[in-house]
């Protein structure tokens, strides 16, 4: 049972920055001042809708530019752009990986 009341001193900004904190990890004040004190593990923190559109529209747009680079390095694989084959697949192989990424994160 918990019966004991801590206070603590912060400042106006600290105290916004933490129940900001609290708030994205779905979290009371005092559950996330009682986890950080204790080593528990947080909660992700969670994504507002203004976050997750951001997120989404990122993921539209680094589809456009993977279907550009993807012309690109098909050109450069049939000749018909010489010398830059291997920096496109290179480049398109790390904005497929940055694409698996936010869907994880979007999911």
């Amino acid at each position: 049972m918990r019966n004991r009341i801590i206070r603590i001193r912060a400042s106006d900004a600290e105290l916004s920055a933490l129940k900001s904190l609290a708030a994205a990890r779905g979290l009371s004040l005092s559950d996330l001042l009682r986890r950080a004190t204790l080593g528990i593990r947080m909660p992700v923190r969670r994504f507002d809708q203004a976050d997750a559109a951001i997120l989404v529209r990122t993921l539209g747009e680094l589809g456009r530019i993977g279907g550009n680079l993807n012309q690109l390095t098909r050109r450069a694989n049939a000749g018909k752009l010489a010398g830059h084959d291997a920096d496109l697949a290179a480049t398109l192989a790390g904005i497929d990986v940055l694409r698996g990424r936010i869907r994880e994160i979007v999911a």
